[in-house]
């Protein structure tokens, strides 16, 4: 996935959490060696305590969701928070949740915009697609294990009908 950040989608630099040869501290530390001003986090746990430990005065943090959190604990409410949120308020930096849900009336003007950007080659779009309703339990599985890149698809309607 880092490879395809990088070489296919443009990114500056990726790091990689399942890394067996550097910690994700050093890896952070090799990509922003002058610390980050931005965060867009979808991860949480462990991932997002070791951006934070790097976030940059005035930096900004955005959180849009929390797939390390997302196996059961959720429901519960017992979710791992940042365990460095302190650094927020010692380089006065801010956080804030996100949700798509919270934009629903920009939906029609998004959706222009983003045809726009992809007809002229300016956004990706990259599919999994999985085949077959019996294939849902092992794309969930993919889903959550990152054992895919781009959109994640079962393909239903392509089955033949009994």
């Amino acid at each position: 996935k880092s490879t395809y950040l990088v070489n296919d989608l443009g990114l500056d630099a990726a790091i990689d959490y399942k890394s067996a040869s550097n910690t994700i501290e050093e890896q952070i530390d090799d990509v922003c060696p002058d610390g980050i001003d931005f965060i867009y986090d979808n991860v949480g746990g462990s991932i997002l305590d070791a951006l934070m430990a790097k976030i940059n005065p005035c930096g900004r943090v955005v959180i849009c969701g929390a797939i390390s959190q997302y196996s059961g604990n959720l429901n519960k409410g017992k979710v791992e928070g940042p365990s460095n949120y302190l650094k927020l308020a010692e380089k006065g930096a801010e956080m804030k949740g996100f949700n798509v849900m919270q934009y629903m009336y920009k939906l029609p003007f998004a959706l222009c915009g983003m045809f726009y950007l992809y007809m002229r080659g300016k956004v990706q779009m990259t599919e999994h697609v999985e085949k077959g309703i019996k294939s849902f339990p092992f794309a969930l599985h993919k889903m959550f294990t990152g054992g895919h890149i781009g959109k994640l698809l079962v393909d239903v309607a392509s089955e033949k009908k009994v």
